[in-house]
């Protein structure tokens, strides 16, 4: 059936009844591969589309965006990816800080932490604190740690983006050189 003969409100659902007829197929290599394919079909349509979402906003699109996300064609669409507005800013924040709370652990050990700066559009924006701020190993830490956390926390999350950091390049502490009576103190206590 083409996308013609179909009404649009249909075509989704349409969609995830053939995938959940493919990937219920006998033949458990073709059940793997289309699995595989849609979830590739997934990555490449959110990624793309929330940086389009991503360009539109440096433009100060957010009226247009407020717009694009009413209409009937384009707001599901954004919503299926989590991009846009309408999304729910409640849930996104719980799941982040679901996340971030497997991570602190590590952090506080290494005598470091994060906040939240900022949540939207699949993008988690992040202040590094402490001996956090200024690591050279805090890519690795972000990489390994904290977005495999935001990944399997959030279905919507797209990226980790850091604050420029602050404090001088350093080497990451080694055991038994941090204490444990670091405070870190949030920006609404310095005001």
């Amino acid at each position: 059936m083409t996308e013609d003969r179909l009404p649009f409100s249909e075509i989704q659902p349409h969609i995830a009844d053939l995938a959940d007829q493919l990937m219920g197929n006998d033949d458990p290599e073709l059940a793997a591969a289309v699995t595989e394919l849609l979830d590739w079909i997934d990555v490449f349509n959110g990624t793309g589309i929330g940086r389009l979402i991503d360009l539109i906003r440096e433009w100060r699109g957010e009226i247009f965006l407020e717009t694009v996300a009413g209409d009937p064609l384009v707001g599901p669409l954004l919503a299926a990816y989590g991009l846009g507005e309408g999304i729910d800013l409640d849930q996104a924040r719980f799941a982040v800080q679901a996340a971030l709370t497997e991570v602190r652990p590590y952090l506080h050990s290494h005598g470091g932490d994060m906040e939240v700066v900022e949540i939207a559009d699949g993008v988690v924006r992040l202040k590094l604190h402490g001996s956090c701020d200024g690591c050279t190993a805090s890519d690795a830490t972000i990489t390994d740690r904290v977005e495999a956390s935001l990944r399997e926390n959030w279905v919507d999350f797209r990226r980790v983006d850091i604050e420029e950091m602050t404090a001088d390049p350093h080497p990451p502490p080694q055991p038994g050189s941090t204490t444990t009576g670091l405070q870190i103190r949030s920006s609404r206590d310095n005001g």
